[in-house]
């Protein structure tokens, strides 16, 4: 394909560069108050614009995009979830989502990122390092931040990052804002660098590890259950598909690179009075035993459940479920999860003498949000295309495209208790597009 200007290929490159180096590091300019929406308008006027362009330079050149298997497995989602809004008994509500911009239009999008990136992009090594770029500066935001500064005035006022559960419900961390969230980004971004190293024949590569464990030890220091859960699958996954002669040596520098960052952030933690090191770091706070991940863990495996178990997330997915039955095939609509379920939690905080309210708008699983949303044939449609590309990646783990495949394969571990919005998740589609896009040859570094 020629790449003249304002061609398909050529817009296209410059709107993934945009958007792997400039989206995850927008904030907008009024901090984690209005963070969200304005995530979610640079996404729709960076994505509005290069479809504009993108239609303009196919109708000129007469270009058609080729759609293979996966572009299918997106069209029937994109169908499902059309036919869902179409019969939906929530009315406008489907069109921007009733939660947090997760209705039809950022669905339809993603959609188009997915077609649009897979057709005409080309994977290369600027990709990449746009990637690393940003996930540098938003770790360092949040390094600072854990530190007790308020870099780019994200918290209001006299705000910090410690006055979580205590000023606020949720908990900020770097320019993505919800903690979950940012956490995608950082299981998406960490194995996809490693993989990028693995996979590399050239020697620039290596300055791939700093940013990668830089954000293996903040999403170690956010105490994200799920992220840990998604960077460990994207670990092991990745290994095994890429566990190659040639590659084993490169695979040993990542498990040493990833083993350091790990017990560094074991054995340094921030709290608002400043760093802890060593031992005293690790240390459990009284009482926090019975609360713990690994409690939690360990009464299910014995058959135990409880609501609260999972940050909530138990009792959230319980109430989906009861639901569930009333529009199984259609679901209620793309974004609606907020208009089937009426949870809210609350919490006295006795420092201040405030109670704090948190509204569910989301299932806590991408997966779960697919079904409740577009129905048992949207969520079919999704689990398709995951299949589709878990074949794809193992077909090519001999090729540079394989490195997509690792941060992908985090993802899926971790949108199991993901929140799945558009603060993220074009970066997502747009790594999976370029996971089917043909590989010509092209170094990824």
């Amino acid at each position: 394909m020629k790449k003249t200007l304002f061609s398909p290929e050529w817009i296209t490159d410059k709107f993934i560069i945009v958007m792997l180096a400039v989206f995850p590091l927008w904030t907008g300019f009024e901090g984690y108050a209005n963070i969200t929406f304005s995530k979610f308008l640079f996404f729709v006027i960076a994505t509005g614009l290069w479809l504009l362009f993108f239609i303009i330079g196919s109708a000129v050149g007469g270009e058609l995009p080729t759609i293979r298997s996966g572009g299918w497995a997106v069209l029937a989602l994109a169908a499902a979830a059309f036919i869902s809004a179409a019969f939906s008994p929530y009315g406008t509500d489907v069109i921007m989502g009733a939660g947090r911009y997760d209705g039809l239009v950022s669905l339809f999008l993603y959609g188009c990122i997915f077609l649009g990136v897979s057709a005409y992009a080309r994977p290369k090594p600027l990709y990449v390092w746009c990637l690393a770029f940003s996930i540098t500066v938003c770790c360092v935001v949040s390094l600072l931040q854990l530190l007790g500064h308020n870099p780019l005035n994200l918290f209001p006022g006299d705000m910090d990052y410690f006055g979580h559960g205590i000023q606020y419900s949720a908990e900020f961390l770097g320019n993505i804002g919800n903690v979950d969230v940012f956490a995608t980004l950082l299981c998406v971004t960490v194995p996809l660098l490693l993989g990028a190293y693995v996979t590399s024949n050239e020697k620039l590569s290596a300055w791939l590890l700093p940013p990668a464990a830089f954000a293996l030890f903040i999403a170690m220091e956010s105490g994200v259950s799920s992220a840990k859960a998604g960077l460990a699958a994207g670990f092991i996954l990745g290994t095994v598909v890429l566990l190659r002669k040639r590659w084993l040596k490169k695979l040993l520098v990542v498990a040493a690179v990833a083993a350091v960052s790990i017990i560094l952030a074991m054995n340094v933690a921030f709290t608002e009075n400043g760093v802890v090191l060593g031992s005293a770091s690790v240390q459990p706070q009284a009482g926090a035993t019975d609360t713990s991940t690994s409690y939690e863990i360990g009464q299910i495996l014995h058959g135990h459940f409880e609501d609260s178990y999972g940050s909530g997330r138990i009792g959230i997915w319980r109430q989906l479920l009861e639901v569930y039955p009333e529009r199984p095939v259609f679901g209620g609509g793309p974004g609606t999860v907020s208009d089937r379920i009426d949870i809210e939690y609350s919490r006295h905080v006795e420092e201040t003498g405030k109670t704090l309210r948190t509204r569910v708008d989301n299932a806590h699983n991408e997966y779960l949000g697919y079904l409740m949303d577009d129905g048992a044939l949207g969520l079919a449609a999704y689990l398709t295309l995951i299949i589709l590309t878990l074949v794809r990646w193992i077909k090519r783990r001999k090729t540079r495209l394989s490195a997509f495949g690792c941060g992908l394969a985090s993802y899926w571990a971790q949108s199991f208790f993901g929140l799945g919005l558009c603060l993220v998740l074009p970066v997502v589609w747009l790594i999976w597009g370029l996971m089917w896009s043909e590989n010509h040859e092209s170094k990824i570094v």
